[in-house]
């Protein structure tokens, strides 16, 4: 009888048991470690400056500036105004570009469904066929393969495209909206 083509070591983490309150607790705290932590500290900081849509297209502030200087003063006001816009434009920008790229989108989820694996090994390693592998050998190999499937992707040319197409976005925004009132009650105050 030829044995499977993948068997885990015994020592590992999911044993296909239940896990206890000390183990959700332990979970919970891993993920908040991981990036739920960040998510939320995401959430409260850049997200809670959101400006209303209404304000943020309000046509009757849209203008074309007359000089250099007023537009300098526009992109300092309404870059620092509008961040939380603005960040959620360069998201949705990234996002649409990633869903459009169907092999970018493939080759980043090959690459953190990897290494999320590699971090499930055991310190013993896998058995994979006749061969043991340590963790180490894993991202060694997952390194190699996303690297080639990068460069299939066009990655560079996709990073280029969502920094160009963010950049005339965001400035031929605020450039184009004036200043709210609000800065001068500001410099009153």
């Amino acid at each position: 009888m030829a044995a499977p083509a993948y068997t885990p070591i015994a020592t590992n983490a999911f044993n296909g048991a239940f896990p206890s309150s000390d183990d959700a607790s332990a979970a919970v705290s891993s993920a908040s470690a991981y990036g739920l932590g960040f998510l939320q500290k995401f959430r409260e900081e850049r997200l809670s400056s959101l400006r209303p849509a209404s304000e943020f297209f309000d046509k009757n502030r849209f203008s074309m500036p007359n000089n250099v200087s007023n537009v300098t003063s526009r992109f300092n006001y309404n870059l620092t105004y509008f961040q939380g816009n603005y960040l959620l434009m360069f998201i949705a920008i990234t996002a649409y570009s990633l869903l459009t790229n169907f092999m970018l989108l493939f080759s980043v989820a090959f690459t953190v469904g990897g290494m999320h694996f590699i971090q499930r090994v055991p310190p013993e390693g896998i058995t994979i066929g006749q061969s043991r592998f340590q963790a180490s050998q894993l991202k060694m190999g997952l390194i190699a393969i996303s690297v080639i499937l990068f460069f299939l992707s066009s990655t560079i040319g996709t990073v280029f495209w969502i920094v160009g197409a963010s950049a005339v976005v965001i400035l031929g925004h605020a450039g184009v909206m004036q200043e709210g009132v609000e800065g001068d009650f500001v410099a009153v105050v």
